[in-house]
């Protein structure tokens, strides 16, 4: 009452005053009043501990609550602790909650939290779902049991997006709960004003970059976690039939080398012979923009940790690079689409012609953004990062965390671009 200035009142007023300000009390009618919560102890307690949060070290005291979860005792103290706001203390506990092994065995208490919560939000299961599966098994139920609450938290248009996002996850009971409910990964598509190019709206999430120590090349590492927003994506590279439409919007551009050669420019083939600036060009034009390489290994993987998004191994009939069994293979570029897509959705991220991306060459990782953007500063700017691999690489250059920098001005019978665009 202190808190509050309490100034005095009748009795009714001193009710209302705790009924409005502490959730101890409910109205049972204009003039009556009960307890919310069975034990005024608990209350006590649920008010002592966010005093703690608020003037002291606020994570210790939530990770020491956290540590209480799916205690019976503890339990109307959590549902206090959390259904005063101004501020919330939720999504911190959350977070708390969910670091523990077993958060998913207190399914009972997670759900009386979402009802009572003051101010609810998503946010520490979107996290904790975006996060790399790893190889941890007590990791991969925690996110199924974060995934279970975010069906009950978002709407269909912001679910099933991320349910794309995990049709490889590690853990056979959340992709047989995934297949229960018909994921067939469809993605929301646009298409670009001018060249009509096709863009499928990548789902926004965090991944592992690169490559661990002692796998890939040394350019790859450090690997390391990035936060990707939402962004479209071209669901396959530009085509010539697409490039053309550009061309002729564009009498000033010069056409791409081997324009003219019938190995490469079939309508439905992906336009090569371009440079990095004609890409650039052409982006722009088409209303968007070159992907940043963060974005571009997040949209490739699609959810994956293994060397290509469809294993660890090239397989046969894949993918359009030298060896991997297509009737391409070795010989020329394919018809986009040729092969299976991605879980996103998207095709070609792996073979037929390498993808120019808006990035400066950098050696390594070292300094890297982490929050997707295109990196500039320190780095080459005569030489663009190029992913992929093509028709004419081994497989290894096929990887996902695979990466090469090619000189601005370069334009090969195996290189090409993708759009993107912001969301």
């Amino acid at each position: 009452m202190r808190a509050n200035r309490w100034s005095g009142g009748a009795a009714v007023d001193l009710l209302r005053t705790v009924r409005d300000d502490s959730g101890l009390l409910t109205g049972w009618g204009p003039d009556q009043f009960g307890f919310m919560h069975l034990g005024f102890q608990e209350y006590l307690a649920a008010a002592e501990l966010r005093r703690l949060a608020f003037e002291g070290d606020k994570p210790a005291v939530l990770r020491e609550l956290a540590g209480h979860y799916g205690d019976s005792w503890w339990q109307e103290v959590i549902l206090l602790v959390l259904a005063q706001g101004n501020p919330s203390l939720f999504a911190p506990f959350m977070h708390a909650a969910l670091a523990r092994a077993d958060f998913d065995a207190a399914a009972e208490l997670t759900g009386l939290i979402l009802e009572e919560a003051a101010e609810a939000t998503a946010e520490p299961f979107l996290q904790w779902v975006r996060q790399a599966p790893g190889d941890d098994p007590e990791h991969w139920a925690r996110q199924w049991a974060a995934l279970r609450l975010l069906e009950r938290m978002l709407d269909s248009a912001a679910f099933q997006p991320l349910l794309a996002t995990l049709r490889n996850h590690p853990l056979p009971a959340l992709r047989a709960w995934l297949q229960s409910r018909k994921v067939d990964g469809a993605l929301p598509t646009c298409v670009s004003d001018q060249g009509g190019v096709e863009l499928v709206l990548i789902p926004g999430g965090r991944f592992l970059m690169g490559s661990p120590n002692g796998v890939g090349n040394a350019d790859e590492r450090p690997q390391h976690e990035v936060e990707i927003q939402p962004f479209y994506l071209g669901r396959y590279p530009v085509t010539n039939e697409e490039y053309a439409r550009f061309l002729r919007a564009n009498p000033d551009m010069k056409e791409p080398k081997l324009w003219g050669d019938r190995l490469f420019n079939q309508a439905r083939q992906p336009v090569v012979g371009v440079d990095w600036e004609d890409a650039r060009r052409f982006a722009e034009w088409a209303g968007g923009r070159l992907p940043s390489e963060a974005e571009w290994e997040y949209a490739c993987r699609a959810g994956t940790t293994t060397a290509y998004w469809w294993g660890d191994d090239i397989g046969i009939n894949c993918a359009n690079c030298r060896g991997s069994g297509s009737q391409w293979s070795g010989r020329q570029t394919s018809p986009v689409g040729a092969f299976e897509p991605n879980a996103f959705g998207v095709y070609d991220t792996s073979g037929n012609v390498w993808e120019w991306l808006q990035d400066g060459w950098h050696g390594n990782y070292y300094g890297a953004p982490t929050d997707g953007s295109a990196w500039y500063a320190g780095g080459d700017s005569s030489r663009r990062v190029v992913r992929g691999g093509s028709w004419i690489t081994n497989p290894r250059s096929l990887r996902s965390a695979y990466r090469d920098g090619y000189t601005t001005g370069e334009a090969d019978d195996n290189l090409g671009f993708r759009l993107a665009r912001a969301l």
